[in-house]
């Protein structure tokens, strides 16, 4: 591949990007803003990452291995191990620092022939250049994988947000956190509250992120200080794991922060990763999204079909949205908790088909099936509890 390409982010899509396209022949520069990575409230890896991880020769080393998920909702708990998926070729991925993660990426991407470039971007004339604080750089491509600011969309008119997720988030670092059964050492715990959820994320000796996720409908008023303390209130299950923690990070907050973009790609240009499409973090998927979408794009970079990367990356991200608006409207913890007499075997198998991120395989159908059959499985358990209610005997006074 005889092209210059300009890179915008040299996060781990940014430095995915960079090595495929280096790796088939392409001059790559990286374009970043930030020299030094911060200490941001964590990432949890899924398994199917690891196949870029493995091309790339990623060095996982350190990180917290993770094996499952578990999700619990006012004292009711259930886990998943990633080794129940379909067929499943890795079973275990991690729980990442990303301060850590993301130098990893930048030396990784270095190794392969990419020059990264510490300059902020402030304009964009296509095809081919990009204006910077340090100057004008320029190129056969601008690719944006600079993150879920969705700089180049915006500016391009291509954002679009979405008006049935306008949540919000506010996270950080604690100690002195605990994991409680079924939870196992390096398992993300995912805790309900109303109108919104909790995640602890552990990286090892009782330092773990710890953030909540709040919906338009979610209750908690007041500084970040007050939500995080009443989300946990409102949790007897985060409650058991954070009764010891004492946070040692800033808070940090975003909001409406789930959007994506008419296209992804026009003449000159490509988007990637966040910066293409975002959604909700519930289910760990953004990393997921990011490498893979790196590794096919690089290939349509190289006399592939660019369409068709839109169209299989839009498909894999689509996947997880359903469940994600069934997450929000209760559709997956009534699955994920239904009675045992009703679970069946590839209900499991296609939940953790989809926890795994093995949402771009073909083959594997559990996952997508999972997905689309979510709402109607739901129905039939609460269909079911009703029925049980009904049929108990009545009290006596």
């Amino acid at each position: 591949m005889n092209a210059d390409v300009l890179i915008l982010g040299a996060g781990p899509t940014g430095c995915a990007l960079g090595s495929y396209l280096a790796k088939r022949g392409a001059s790559v520069t990286l374009i970043e803003a930030v020299e030094f990575p911060e200490g941001v409230v964590g990432e949890s890896m899924l398994p199917c990452s690891a196949g870029v991880f493995e091309e790339l020769d990623f060095d996982t080393s350190g990180f917290m291995v993770k094996h499952g998920a578990v999700f619990c909702d006012q004292g009711q708990s259930v886990r998943f191990d990633f080794s129940e998926a379909e067929e499943p070729r890795w079973t275990s991925a991690w729980q990442v620092q990303r301060e850590v993660f993301d130098i990893r990426w930048r030396q990784t991407a270095q190794r392969h022939g990419c020059r990264i470039v510490y300059a902020k971007a402030l304009d964009v004339e296509l095809p081919g250049v990009v204006v910077t604080d340090q100057g004008k750089l320029r190129g056969d491509w601008v690719v944006d994988s600079a993150g879920r600011t969705m700089w180049l969309s915006a500016k391009l008119g291509l954002r679009v947000g979405d008006a049935r997720l306008r949540n919000s988030a506010i996270g950080t670092r604690c100690v002195g956190v605990k994991q409680v059964a079924p939870d196992q050492v390096g398992d993300i715990t995912i805790c309900c509250i109303p109108g919104g959820w909790i995640w602890i994320i552990p990286f090892g000796g009782g330092m773990a992120s710890v953030g909540v996720v709040m919906s338009p409908a979610c209750p908690l008023r007041g500084s970040a200080e007050e939500r995080f303390a009443a989300a946990i209130a409102a949790s007897p299950d985060a409650q058991r794991r954070l009764s010891d923690a004492n946070r040692i990070f800033p808070f940090r907050g975003l909001q409406d922060f789930t959007a994506t973009s008419t296209a992804f790609h026009g003449p000159g240009f490509a988007l990637c990763g966040d910066a293409a499409t975002f959604i909700d973090p519930v289910f760990s998927s953004g990393v997921l999204l990011g490498l893979h979408g790196a590794r096919q794009l690089a290939a349509a970079m190289d006399g592939g079909d660019m369409d068709a990367w839109t169209q299989e990356y839009r498909e894999g991200a689509g996947v997880f949205r359903r469940v994600i608006d069934c997450w929000y409207n209760g559709d997956f913890m009534t699955v994920a908790l239904a009675p045992r007499e009703l679970q069946k075997p590839y209900f499991r198998k296609g939940i953790v088909s989809l926890l795994a991120g093995d949402v771009y395989n073909p083959e594997r159908t559990a996952p997508r099936r999972m997905s689309m059959r979510m709402p109607e499985i739901a129905a039939a358990v609460r269909q079911y509890k009703s029925n049980q209610l009904s049929a108990a005997p009545a009290e006596h006074a």
